[in-house]
């Protein structure tokens, strides 16, 4: 409840909203579905707003549900980029609730708090004054924005949850049955394990469907870990 009164108090002050994104993607790893992710987002010329809510069950205990809660608030550059404001998530599973929160000025973090039992001794021990990354939950409006193109399969893109920051890098690019699918890999640069920095990069594929002259958005996001293909479609 706290946290999504913190948001909305912060969404309610974005104004002159002009597009909408309302999206739900299934999450579906060694071919079974386990959760479902639902997105609401808003945006204009130089401001967003998202909300997420991710339920189902835990792929390590198949017969544990958990649900994700996050909201989060920042500005869109003339280029398209984001820059967040503010971001919070909260996770409930097994009747224990915990909550991340990320504060930011002109992209630079200023404010990074965390249930004391998320952290880790291999997490990064101070994020605050890191610049120029994007939270998880902007990332999931950046990966839902409607692009020409000549955009596919161009940027890179640093990730900050706070504990651990992480490198979006583009590989290749193709053509599919009509779809553009872009290639790459999430480099673990910071907050890992030893075993996970030092092992090879999360390998993902994006495809993106034509939605309207040279516009296309996400339909399907493949990635590769250690235990096999997770799919979110």
């Amino acid at each position: 409840i706290k946290m999504f009164f913190i948001w909305f108090c912060l969404a309610s002050s974005v104004e002159g909203m002009s597009h909408k994104i309302e999206r739900s993607f299934k999450l579906i790893f060694w071919g079974a579905e386990l959760g479902v992710l639902k997105v609401k987002a808003e945006i204009s010329d130089d401001k967003y707003s998202i909300s997420t809510i991710g339920s189902g069950k835990s792929i390590i205990n198949f017969f544990s549900r958990f649900r994700i809660s996050s909201g989060a608030v920042g500005e869109v550059t003339a280029n398209g980029n984001l820059i967040p404001t503010q971001s919070i998530t909260r996770w409930n599973a097994k009747g224990k609730s915990n909550e991340t929160r990320l504060s930011y000025i002109n992209g630079k973090l200023i404010d990074f708090d965390s249930s004391s039992e998320l952290k880790k001794p291999y997490h990064i021990k101070n994020p605050i004054g890191i610049e120029n990354t994007v939270d998880t939950v902007s990332f999931v409006l950046w990966l839902l924005l409607e692009r020409s193109e000549a955009q596919l399969c161009t940027d890179k893109l640093i990730i900050l949850d706070g504990f651990r920051m992480s490198e979006l890098v583009f590989a290749n690019k193709r053509t599919e049955n009509g779809s553009i699918v872009c290639i790459g890999n999430f480099n673990r640069i910071a907050g890992f394990k030893k075993l996970e920095k030092t092992g090879k990069p999360l390998k993902f594929k994006i495809i993106y469907s034509q939605e309207q002259k040279n516009r296309f958005e996400i339909s399907i996001v493949e990635i590769e870990t250690i235990f096999g293909k997770i799919l979110v479609r």
